[in-house]
């Protein structure tokens, strides 16, 4: 996935709220990303490798207006 803009996390944000997660993943990420992150989203330990890394903490930062 590109860098996200002010627009994509917005966009991003919607969808969480939403429940369109997978929508907004299937738009941004190739179809072999798309189904790579959601086989780790999949698993609890991989998404917490996955949550545990500078940029996921960064984009939750920015998700959460922090």
């Amino acid at each position: 996935m590109k860098n996200l803009n002010q627009s994509d996390i917005n966009e991003l944000k919607k969808s969480v709220e939403n429940g369109t997660v997978d929508d907004f993943i299937d738009k941004k990420l190739s179809p072999q990303a798309s189904q790579k992150l959601k086989e780790v989203l999949a698993d609890k330990s991989a998404t917490q490798r996955l949550l545990d890394t500078p940029e996921a903490k960064s984009l939750l930062q920015k998700l959460m207006n922090k």
